[in-house]
């Protein structure tokens, strides 16, 4: 997929990924945020105790890749062929 957005122009991905507010929890973990760096993400940013389930508050890590690179004049985004 990386290589498809490449080639139409797009430079950034991002990935929005809840996780525990603080220690360890039974419904989440760590685990989408370390699949995310591996392929070499890197967190960009963390929204505090912004969600709330099963009676508990969770953040969210944004996490991105920069897959192009940024030019002063950037052409625009190219839409494939239907």
């Amino acid at each position: 997929m990386e290589a498809r957005l490449r080639v139409m122009g797009i430079l950034n991905l991002y990935a929005c990924i809840a996780c525990p507010a603080g220690e360890e929890d039974p419904y989440l973990d760590w685990n989408s945020a370390e699949f995310h760096r591996h392929p070499g993400f890197r967190q960009a940013g963390v929204f505090q105790n912004c969600g709330c389930k099963f009676g508990r508050w969770y953040n969210m890590v944004w996490m991105e890749k920069i897959i192009g690179e940024h030019r002063p004049q950037q052409p625009p985004v190219r839409f494939p062929d239907a």
